[in-house]
């Protein structure tokens, strides 16, 4: 006789709170961060670069009630802004505003998340915006961090991280409003969101801006099982023939240790030895740049770091599932291009 279980399930009816962080001080100034655990692996076959639309539309459009132009001149007296991070897994808003405008600061940040305008003008700006920044920024004027673009793309190919967070220029030209709406509704939800907030507010002012969260779906659509790229089995190259003055190699391969990995601080230690980012005490910098003058910089990273040429250390909030091992030389004069390029290899692998 085949037995059967019946397991019987009872719910309050009450909705469990979203993650929230909370750091309370004396600071005249709060500071917003909110997270959605969505991201560019969640783009729809076809249409990349959705997230990151979404993302830019929320922080750079109106809302229900303003204009787009209307929220600027709002912020404008109150010197802040709001700002708009998109990666794999993670959309970050962030700002921050003096405690004496709290309340009208966060009338827009609230309305900007919570009751977009969705207006046509405002998106096409920002689907304008973002073709360009692929056009001319990074294709264009960005050598360096489209080397580790195209390196990323190349190694997760066929996994949702195989393509760049930004889209291409052909999927983004084919986005609709239609369709930042839908992403919208489907992943931007209670149970992706993290709730972060620091200093001089009130803790009225957190449940009041608890409850305005709860406005959200409290269940999100479907998002990618993290599959793991192929092995690599042998050395590949990929070339981006550019009309420049110099080369910029990005030499690299997958891990799966992330910062809850036992192996962590021992890769860091790796990296550390080999030379991190900005820093002249590896060995990478000092045999490259310091005892043959090759070019600028030689560093290694163990985990994703956008826009490195603009910063001293990696932005929060790029937390991934899976990561990488990653050399970064540049640039190099095209006449000491090789021999850079084998230096680099023997000191990754000198056995």
């Amino acid at each position: 006789m085949r037995r059967v279980a019946l397991l019987l399930l009872a719910s309050s009816g009450a909705v469990a709170d979203f993650r929230t962080v909370t750091l309370p001080s004396k600071s005249p100034l709060v500071t917003f961060r909110l997270v959605f655990t969505t991201g560019s692996a969640s783009d729809p076959a076809g249409k990349e670069g959705l997230a990151y639309l979404t993302a830019m539309m929320l922080a750079n459009g109106g809302t229900a009630e303003l204009t787009y132009k209307q929220v600027v001149d709002a912020l404008y007296p109150m010197a802040a802004g709001v700002g708009a991070q998109v990666d794999h897994e993670m959309c970050t808003f962030s700002g921050a505003t003096h405690v004496d405008n709290l309340a009208e600061y966060y009338k827009l940040l609230r309305g900007l998340l919570l009751t977009p305008g969705w207006r046509a003008d405002d998106f096409q700006r920002v689907k304008d915006n973002a073709i360009n920044a692929l056009k001319v920024g990074l294709r264009g004027n960005n050598d360096e961090e489209l080397a580790k673009e195209v390196l990323y793309a190349n190694l997760y190919d066929g996994t949702p991280y195989g393509h760049y967070s930004g889209g291409s220029v052909s999927t983004l030209e084919k986005l609709t409003l239609d369709d930042v709406k839908e992403f919208y509704r489907a992943q931007y939800t209670q149970s992706r969101l993290i709730l972060g907030i620091a200093g001089g507010y009130s803790p009225a002012f957190l449940e009041a801006m608890k409850k305005d969260f709860r406005q959200l779906p409290e269940n999100g659509g479907f998002q990618p099982r993290m599959a793991a790229p192929r092995q690599i089995d042998s050395t590949r190259v990929v070339i981006v023939d550019k009309d420049a003055r110099a080369v910029g190699y990005s030499l690299g391969f997958p891990i799966d240790v992330t910062r809850a990995h036992p192996d962590y601080a021992a890769l860091l230690l790796v990296s550390s030895y080999l030379g991190q980012h900005r820093m002249s005490s590896g060995v990478l910098y000092d045999r490259m740049r310091e005892k043959r003058g090759l070019n600028y910089g030689d560093y290694a990273y163990i985990e994703y770091f956008p826009r490195g040429m603009f910063l001293m250390e990696p932005q929060p909030n790029l937390a991934r599932h899976q990561q990488i091992f990653q050399l970064w030389i540049r640039p190099v004069e095209p006449a000491a291009a090789k021999f850079a390029l084998r230096l680099a290899l023997y000191d990754l692998d000198p056995a």
